[in-house]
């Protein structure tokens, strides 16, 4: 089995075509979709970019495996190792585990070097750093040594191949004309409208709608200095609409290499992410604060011969943490019993499988927040807003008719808000009280803060 896996940075799945977006940026990805099986509701256990890869990478909820920020206290790997062995088999990277049942797991990608994240290397047989960029690479760097081993590779029999872009992260720095494409396709979104824009002019703090630069000038041609108007919005909107398009670009000219060598069509093609990012939810712009519906929402897209059908879409309540049980399942390799995802194979067949009423996620890089997500709603709890004053202790929103989240209905619905406020805690609890269980990173980062 040949599995390629892109990796692509902060993508919200409600900027791809087949998640309903009106603007051509992901015609490649739309294609794959058609052929396979595209996720709904698909989360990231914690964001942002260190905590949710360390959750796909090692099965676990960042509670438990210690990493639920980008730096310091709570971005400490907490695993259980043999000497001179690698990690204990009940907490086994996902990685080794394939490995152990014969496949070269191959990755080009700086995301280690960027986040300084050893233990991210940890099974891989190949590791290929595209250059000392640390996530300031562009697809035009990335593939040319991906290319270069699928010349010689691309027909070797059980490998996964993990190809990861950086272009959606802020700033957008792909060539200025790939904006033009989006000429005579406008922003429909009608959120932020312009009185909206106005009113989150005197939120403070890092990527805000004035706190995109310094002195509000931007230093890329397709980015706003700031976020002034519904214009400047619709300006971001189209950069940002324009690295997916960039990126949707290269990844076509991975697979037609993979058809040139004859293994495109049985190859399982899978794309995902990272975690979003926001445009104007709680006046954050473009990048990725805290624990939003926005943030948290990952695109998954998954074509894989002779198990999924084509062209459907799954409404089940997955976590990332998830997506690594399922990968055993399918190649057969046991699921480590300390892992905290479970698998949703069934789910990609086309059957009920894995089937939750709600989901609990965490953020505690800018914000410290966990939140509950049911079927219809979302309950965040705060407890270090940054700074932020868009932020409310504890805030209740019905995404089905509220989907930016602009009307907490803390005091409106306050039985379903003590439902989530139980899910949460219980959620905490059983996590406290598994058998190997350490102390809660939240804890040793809102510690941390206190001294500083």
């Amino acid at each position: 089995m040949r599995i390629i896996l892109f990796d692509i940075d902060c993508l919200r799945p409600d900027h791809l075509g087949c998640y309903g977006y009106n603007r051509p940026t992901s015609p490649t990805i739309d294609a794959v979709a058609k052929q396979g099986v595209r996720f709904e509701r698909y989360y990231c256990a914690d964001s942002p970019c260190l905590p949710s890869r360390a959750g796909f990478l090692s099965g676990r909820f960042g509670i438990n495996n210690g990493i639920v920020s980008n730096f310091g206290a709570g971005a400490q790997f907490n695993i259980r190792t043999r000497p001179y062995g690698g990690p204990q088999p009940e907490n086994e990277m996902l990685m080794r585990r394939l490995r152990a049942i014969g496949y070269d797991t191959v990755i080009f990608s700086n995301f280690a070097d960027r986040h300084s994240a050893w233990w991210a290397m940890c099974g891989y047989s190949e590791y290929h750093t595209i250059n000392l960029k640390g996530g300031g690479e562009t697809a035009e760097e990335v593939n040319p040594p991906v290319l270069r081993w699928l010349k010689h590779s691309a027909k070797r029999e059980n490998y996964l191949l993990h190809i990861n872009y950086w272009d959606t992260h802020r700033c957008y720095k792909m060539p200025a004309s790939w904006a033009d494409r989006f000429k005579g396709f406008p922003v429909t979104q009608p959120w932020p409208d312009e009185a909206t824009i106005q009113r989150h002019q005197p939120i403070k703090g890092p990527f805000t709608a004035t706190g995109q630069f310094k002195e509000n000038i931007s230093p890329w041609p397709l980015m706003p200095g700031a976020v002034r108007s519904r214009q400047e919005f619709e300006q971001m909107v189209t950069a940002y609409d324009a690295s997916i398009a960039y990126v949707d670009h290269h990844v076509k000219v991975v697979l037609d290499e993979l058809d040139r060598q004859g293994v495109l069509d049985d190859a399982v093609i899978i794309f995902t992410t990272d975690h979003g990012d926001a445009f104007g939810e709680h006046g954050i712009y473009s990048d990725h604060v805290c624990a939003d519906e926005c943030i948290h929402r990952c695109p998954l897209i998954i074509r894989w011969p002779g198990v999924t059908p084509p062209n459907r879409a799954c409404a089940s309540l997955l976590y990332n943490v998830d997506f690594s049980a399922t990968l055993c399942e399918l190649l057969s390799a046991p699921i480590p019993p300390e892992w905290d995802g479970k698998s949703f194979a069934a789910n990609l067949r086309g059957e009920p499988g894995l089937q939750r009423d709600h989901l609990v996620w965490g953020h505690a890089l800018y914000t410290v927040q966990r939140a509950v997500r049911t079927r219809t709603h979302l309950m965040i709890r705060t407890y270090d807003h940054w700074g932020y004053s868009s932020f409310e202790p504890v805030e209740l929103y019905d995404l089905d008719s509220d989907p930016f989240q602009t009307t907490n209905l803390r005091d409106r619905q306050p039985e379903l808000l003590a439902q989530c406020d139980h899910h949460m805690n219980e959620w905490i609890h059983e996590q406290r009280t598994k058998k190997r269980a350490t102390v809660d990173p939240f804890d040793l980062v809102l510690v941390e803060r206190k001294r500083k």
